[in-house]
């Protein structure tokens, strides 16, 4: 019994790691070349950035309102002496990339895979839309440096506030490598994004999205108080908030159960209801997917974040999976 359950395991595994291998970047290819073998970052707009969200997740222009927070994505890699530089870049239009943020000396305090500084910002966070720009797939890119050996920067040498960025003269100019973490994200503004007569940068199909943001009353049940002989029940704005299913598979009911991890409401920096994801969801059938992360947070997880694959992608892991299954047998 114990053989079968490993077997079944190790094909699980398998699999996921198949499908994360298809899943697409919103990251513009020329910001991504050092990605695929450096330190990976996770981004949060909940305090929790050791789950954070997934490459390409979508996001209200309230939930990104204020600077996030940062982690590695893998403790294997964890150098404590190295530090780290972030920036944030809109890349929704090829030719006019804009700087929205820039902070250095980052560094891992032995605080789990988390990330922050003590530095100042180069270029305080500019929430997106604060440059008037507009568009419902506006993207963002997080992208992570390490500092030139290793050393602390005071100084970093920007473009002007709203001006277009361009990254290889920004790495030129600040003796960076390229990138080696980043992580996009789609911001819905509003309206369509105006690229001075060009177009936007296409998104990849079954990107995953943020779970809409649970007002606290959706935690409060229904009360009832007597006075004087008579009972009182609370009003309709106090009754809990459904929420829609992860899946449009699961017919387990709107709402989660108590013990639904995805129950959790999260909270902004500032105190407002916000909502992010991690790299594991429930999927349909309940199970949770695999996860990048050491630990996933039930707040940050999304709508549809569960492994999805393309008909491409499904004929490349049909011999895979034949052979595995093969072996395992």
């Amino acid at each position: 019994m114990a053989l079968h359950y490993l077997r079944q395991a190790a094909f699980i595994t398998i699999l996921a790691q198949l499908g994360a291998a298809q899943r697409p970047s919103i990251i513009p290819e020329d910001l991504a070349g050092g990605l695929s073998g450096g330190t990976d970052v996770q981004v949060s707009y909940t305090g929790e950035a050791v789950n954070g969200f997934s490459d390409g997740t979508s996001f209200s222009k309230e939930a990104v309102a204020q600077e996030p927070t940062f982690a590695l994505g893998d403790s294997a890699g964890i150098a404590p002496g190295v530090l780290y530089t972030i920036i944030m870049v809109d890349t929704t239009c090829s030719d006019k990339r804009v700087l929205h943020y820039a902070r250095a000396n980052f560094k891992n305090n032995f605080d789990i895979t988390n990330i922050n500084t003590t530095s100042p910002p180069q270029l305080e966070y500019k929430a997106p839309g604060a440059f008037g720009e507009t568009g419902d797939n506006r993207q963002y890119s997080f992208l992570m440096y390490v500092n030139p050996r290793r050393q602390q920067i005071d100084n970093l040498q920007l473009p002007a506030e709203g001006e277009a960025f361009d990254v290889e003269k920004f790495q030129t100019d600040n003796n960076f490598q390229e990138a080696t973490g980043g992580v996009g994200m789609v911001v819905k503004l509003g309206g369509q994004a105006d690229c001075a007569g060009g177009q936007p940068n296409e998104l990849p199909s079954n990107l995953p999205s943020a779970r809409p943001p649970r007002s606290s009353a959706a935690n409060a049940g229904p009360t009832s108080s007597a006075a004087g002989g008579s009972g009182a029940v609370t009003s309709a704005s106090q009754r809990p908030t459904p929420v829609p299913s992860a899946s449009p598979n699961n017919s387990s009911g709107s709402a989660p159960r108590p013990s639904d991890p995805a129950a959790a409401p999260s909270q902004g920096q500032d105190g407002a209801p916000a909502s992010t994801v991690v790299l594991s969801s429930a999927g349909p059938n309940g199970a949770v997917q695999p996860s990048r992360t050491p630990s996933a947070n039930p707040a940050e997880q999304t709508a549809n974040a569960a492994l999805s694959l393309s008909a491409g992608s499904c004929g490349f892991m049909a011999p895979m999976v034949a052979m595995v299954g093969l072996v395992l047998w």
